[in-house]
């Protein structure tokens, strides 16, 4: 984990602990993330340009698709693509899959354009024009939308990481912060990798557990979901859930959850919540301070 993720993940779990809407944060972490590749992009470009003067694509195909020093995925990126919709397409994102669909693609988008350059029917006309350290290139209309096309593409592929990634990322960070303000003794607290037991053919991961003083456990489950997705609650039931921790939860959740009779504390708008979750602990006969 990179000291960029883990300043994210810190900030994330800080304002749920206040109460507040972590969003933004991770919004200011794609946003950040995306024009760094951006502007390394362009100084790649410049690089490239200013080495070949042939006009046409070859030298965007040599220098950001055939280049050993370009990663697969990056590869897959510049010709159009992210690795999850070549996974999604061909079920597998083998290095070998991504360069052949990346050289695949390239081909397929770059005569789409010329076609749309040669017939000039739109009388759209772009031109991108680059500059760093006083050295300046300028981009075809084919050339800039190739270049357009892999920044949408790395913004979808990172936002679409992000999002899924940050909930998982955060969960025990979270869970063991709010242990930490509670006062919880370490040997009441695990946050290993566990698995539902039982005969089933597949397994359940949980996030996490605790012990009370007679050692019987209690297993947590933090799920940072929206109003928006509130079947995402039904995953306390796939767990065997006896806590669990929610960015927002709905009337009917809290309802389903009461009746099940299990505890839950709800983080959003809420900057009692590691109070609450104190309490929680007391019932349970879990020590705390």
């Amino acid at each position: 984990m990179t000291t960029f993720e883990k300043e994210v993940i810190e900030d994330t779990v800080n304002k749920l602990i206040q109460g507040n809407d972590y969003r933004n944060g991770v919004v200011n972490a794609i946003n950040i993330f995306f024009l760094d590749f951006a502007i390394d992009f362009f100084k790649k470009i410049i690089s490239a340009k200013i080495k070949e003067k042939n006009i046409n694509l070859a030298w965007y195909k040599k220098y950001f698709i055939d280049s050993d020093t370009i990663s697969s995925d990056d590869k897959a990126i510049f010709a159009g693509m992210n690795k999850k919709t070549i996974t999604n397409i061909y079920g597998s994102a083998t290095k070998k899959i991504v360069i052949d669909v990346a050289n695949a693609n390239f081909e397929y988008l770059t005569g789409l354009i010329s076609l749309l350059e040669k017939d000039g029917e739109s009388g759209v006309g772009l031109s991108i024009e680059i500059s760093y350290k006083e050295v300046s290139v300028k981009l075809s209309l084919t050339e800039s939308l190739l270049v357009i096309n892999a920044l949408a593409t790395k913004k979808i592929a990172i936002r679409g990481g992000a999002w899924s990634s940050i909930g998982k990322k955060v969960e025990k960070p979270l869970l063991l912060k709010l242990c930490e303000l509670c006062g919880v003794p370490k040997k009441y607290i695990d946050g290993s990798i566990f698995k539902k037991d039982g005969t089933l053919n597949f397994d359940r991961e949980v996030d996490f557990k605790l012990y009370n003083k007679t050692g019987k456990e209690y297993r947590v489950e933090v799920k940072l979901m929206g109003k928006g997705n509130p079947e995402s609650a039904d995953v306390i039931y796939a767990r065997d859930t006896d806590i669990f921790v929610a960015d927002t939860l709905s009337k009917q959740n809290k309802n389903q959850l009461k009746s099940e009779d299990i505890k839950y504390v709800e983080m959003k708008d809420n900057p009692h919540c590691a109070d609450n979750f104190k309490v929680l602990l007391k019932e349970l006969n879990i020590p705390c301070k």
